[in-house]
C-alpha cells in the first residue's frame, strides 16, 4: 500500500503527466476544429466523413493520439526510475520487486484513464461547436458506453505492454522508441503479413491492440467486434503484467 501511496504522489508531481494531459485536451480541442475547416475547404477525404462529435469521437479513438501519448508517458514514468537510480534504492532496501511492478502499472494504469477521461468531454465540447453534437442521429448512451469499455480496456493493454518494455529496456529512449513502434510501425507490419496469409483467411494483425481499437471505435460496434476486443484486451494485459514482472524479477539492477 505505501508503494502505492508513492507512485500516485509521484503520479501527481510528475511534470511528463501534466504535459501530457495538456497534449490530450489540445488534440481534442484542435481535431474537430481541422477537420471542420477542412471540410469547408472541400476535401473529399474529410466530406465523406460523417462529421459531428460523436462520430468524431470514435474516429479519434481508431487513431493512435492516445495510445502514442501512453506510449510515451509510460516509458519515461518506468523506465525513468532507473535512469535516476530509484530502483535500485528500492531493490536495495528488499522491497518485493512484483509490488513493485504492480504499484508502477497501476499508476500508470490511472494516468491513462485520466488521459481518456479528459479527452472525451473535450472533443465532445469541441466537436458540438464545430460541428453538431448529433445531426444524423446516431448517438446511442449503450453504444457510447460499450465503446468506452472496450476502449479503455485496450488502452489498459497497451499500458501493460509499455510499462513492461519500460521495465524490460530501463532506459527512456529506447523505451519511447520501441512504444512508438508498437504503435505506428507494428501495426502496419502485421497488416503486410495478412496479405501473405490472406488466402488461409489467417489475420495475424486481429491478434494485436490496435486492429481491435480500431474495430471498437464505432458508435455501433459489432457484437463480435466487442468480444474479439475484450479478449484480445485480456490477453495482451495479463501477458504484459506476467512478462514484464517476469522480466523485471530476473534482472540484474546496478
Amino acid at each position: 500500500m505505501n508503494m502505492i501511496k508513492a507512485e500516485f504522489y509521484k503520479l501527481k508531481k510528475s511534470g511528463p503527466f501534466q504535459v501530457c494531459l495538456s497534449v490530450c485536451v489540445f488534440m481534442a480541442a484542435l481535431l474537430p476544429f481541422t477537420l471542420s475547416r477542412a471540410a469547408a475547404g472541400g476535401e473529399p477525404d474529410v466530406q465523406a466523413l460523417s462529421l459531428s462529435a460523436v462520430e468524431i469521437t470514435s474516429y479519434a479513438f481508431s487513431m493512435p493520439i492516445l495510445s502514442m501519448v501512453a506510449a510515451v508517458f509510460t516509458a519515461i514514468f518506468v523506465s525513468g526510475e532507473f535512469t535516476y537510480g530509484t530502483m535500485k534504492n528500492y531493490v536495495s532496501k528488499g522491497l518485493d520487486r512484483e509490488d513493485l511492478f504492480a504499484a508502477k502499472f497501476l499508476a500508470c494504469a490511472v494516468a491513462v484513464t485520466l488521459m481518456m477521461a479528459v479527452f472525451v468531454p473535450v472533443i465532445l465540447l469541441s466537436g458540438t461547436v464545430f460541428l453538431g453534437f448529433d445531426p444524423h442521429g446516431v448517438f446511442s448512451i449503450s453504444a457510447f458506453i460499450a465503446m468506452l469499455l472496450a476502449v479503455w480496456l485496450l488502452m489498459m493493454a497497451y499500458t501493460a505492454v509499455f510499462a513492461a518494455i519500460g521495465m524490460t529496456l530501463r532506459s527512456n529512449g529506447a523505451s519511447i522508441g520501441v512504444n512508438i513502434c508498437l504503435v505506428s510501425i507494428f501495426p502496419t507490419l502485421l497488416s503486410a503479413a495478412d496479405l501473405i496469409f490472406q488466402r488461409i483467411g489467417f489475420q495475424i494483425s486481429a491478434g494485436w491492440i490496435d486492429a481491435n481499437l480500431s474495430a471498437v471505435a464505432t458508435w455501433a460496434p459489432a457484437p463480435g467486434a466487442l468480444l474479439t476486443g475484450a479478449l484480445v484486451g485480456c490477453m495482451w494485459l495479463m501477458l504484459g503484467i506476467i512478462g514484464g514482472t517476469g522480466m523485471f524479477r530476473h534482472q540484474d539492477i546496478k
